[in-house]
């Protein structure tokens, strides 16, 4: 039941919980109760609005890639980074990067002002690489699709 309740959050996290216990045929008491749950337990950390970029003048998603020098001797290389104009995720990787970010920007001018302002001046950073994002074709939210098992 929770993974309905969680499937349908997913697809829509302004659902009602009178429409969630209409489409599980459960009392809105109980959705209330299993969300409360849901929430207290932390596997639903918090509800989102997403907006299109374009509409805030920020049409370019740009995935950029930072190698950090090895060792970084002490220095704080995500924490420097987590500051970057136009960063809405950033991810410690595996592999030959150290770090993954996600960056918003109003076209490649303000990406390379933030490569080469914000980034490259890092006294870690030892490598950038950068991709350009020219068509999203499948953005879902986290586990959207996913057969969800709760714990």
């Amino acid at each position: 039941m929770d993974r309905k309740i969680l499937s349908l959050l997913l697809e829509d996290a302004a659902i009602s919980k009178a429409e969630i216990a209409r489409r599980v045929g459960l009392a809105a008491s109980a959705i209330s109760e299993r969300v409360r749950r849901l929430e207290t337990d932390k596997i639903i950390q918090g509800y989102e609005v997403r907006i299109d970029p374009r509409a805030f003048g920020k049409p370019l998603l740009a995935f950029v890639f930072v190698t950090d020098a090895t060792p970084s001797q002490g220095f704080d290389t995500a924490a420097a980074l987590s500051g970057v104009t136009g960063l809405e995720e950033l991810h410690k990787i595996a592999g030959d990067d150290c770090y993954l970010l996600k960056i918003r920007a109003a076209g490649t001018d303000e990406l390379n002002a933030i490569i080469e302002n914000q980034i490259n001046p890092v006294q870690s950073v030892r490598r950038v690489r950068t991709t350009i994002v020219l068509n999203a074709v499948a953005e879902r939210p986290c586990l959207a699709g996913h057969d969800i098992e709760v714990r």
